[in-house]
């Protein structure tokens, strides 16, 4: 947690992080963060920042929590900084900022263009993710409607019941992988079984599928039409040399669409605070002054989502947001 006040003590931004929630990011989660923002309902204008990524069961998965006082570069810079996101490269990150900044589709397109240019394993990782943080804010509408300190315990009571509900779902379960892992590699085992595969060499196969040919390279997982690079996921040409070689397609998916990885993902503790009588608040922090910031919400009932400028497509969000490995 990081709390900044300004010269005269007042509140101006602060970040949240449970230790729950970023320990699994480096071991059993997707390797994409989304970024995104909404603002605050009750008297005090703000702005909710939140950083999220995909579990292997294809469930969202709060990471950090932000709040600053207006959508500004300055809360964004506060906000990307304490989450200390990297990927592919300052230059990619340039571009990723330039696009989740983008206020016009004119600029986000160019931006994703040179992304797409300077380095396509990220642009498509960015593209295939399909991740919208909208149910998450959704979730959250009646927090929002709270002062800062009584929105933060409800966002960990929030996330203490998802990860006691999606704890128990990944323990019950008895298969190798995660239920929408499962599904989808059922999916594509059946339409592999349209193909046919042949050796070439000791690891490399040649999949025919119809009039077309793929190759497929079992020892380096590298496969012709790229999708395991991009989703981390045996597509249907790979399985049929994978059926053809005898060896179990389960191997061939990325660690974190195991159920193992699930379990391990959701088995982090979201501890409940004690009462207000057994905190042990340091000195220091104890005769800290933070005052309210002076912006003040006009009066009369917020509206519950705000208007989509002139250059928003209809289905477009209405949130900024971005997603960066």
């Amino acid at each position: 947690m990081d709390l900044e006040v300004d010269e005269n003590n007042r509140f101006k931004h602060l970040f949240l992080a449970l230790a729950a929630s970023i320990s699994p990011f480096y071991f059993s989660l997707r390797p994409v963060i989304v970024v995104d923002d909404t603002h605050l309902k009750g008297k005090n204008n703000g702005i909710l920042f939140v950083a999220v990524t995909k579990d292997g069961n294809e469930q969202v998965f709060p990471l950090a929590f932000g709040v600053g006082p207006i959508e500004n570069d300055e809360s964004w810079k506060w906000f990307l900084s304490n989450n200390k996101i990297k990927g592919y490269g300052q230059a990619v990150v340039e571009l990723f900022r330039q696009a989740a900044y983008a206020y016009v589709d004119s600029k986000f397109s160019r931006a994703m263009s040179a992304m797409a240019q300077l380095k396509p394993a990220a642009y498509g990782k960015l593209m295939r993710v399909g991740l919208r943080t909208e149910a998450l804010n959704a979730r959250l509408l009646w927090a929002r409607r709270l002062s800062i300190c009584s929105m933060l315990e409800a966002i960990r009571m929030v996330l203490e019941q998802w990860f006691n509900d999606r704890l128990a779902s990944a323990e019950e379960s008895e298969d190798l992988l995660t239920p929408e892992a499962t599904q989808k590699i059922s999916a594509e085992i059946s339409k592999s079984r349209r193909y046919t595969a042949k050796r070439t060499s000791e690891r490399k196969y040649r999949v025919r599928a119809g009039d077309r040919r793929f190759m497929v390279d079992l020892q380096a997982k590298s496969y012709e039409c790229n999708e395991f690079e991009l989703d981390g996921m045996s597509c249907s040409h790979a399985i049929a040399a994978i059926t053809e070689a005898n060896e179990p397609v389960e191997d061939y998916v990325e660690a974190y669409y195991k159920r193992s990885s699930l379990v391990q993902t959701y088995s982090g503790s979201v501890n409940h605070l004690p009462p207000l009588e057994h905190w042990e608040i340091p000195f220091e922090i104890a005769t800290d002054i933070v005052l309210p910031n002076l912006s003040r919400r006009q009066a009369g009932r917020p509206r519950e989502s705000r208007i989509p400028s002139a250059g928003e497509r209809p289905t477009q969000r209405t949130t900024t947001s971005g997603c960066i490995n």
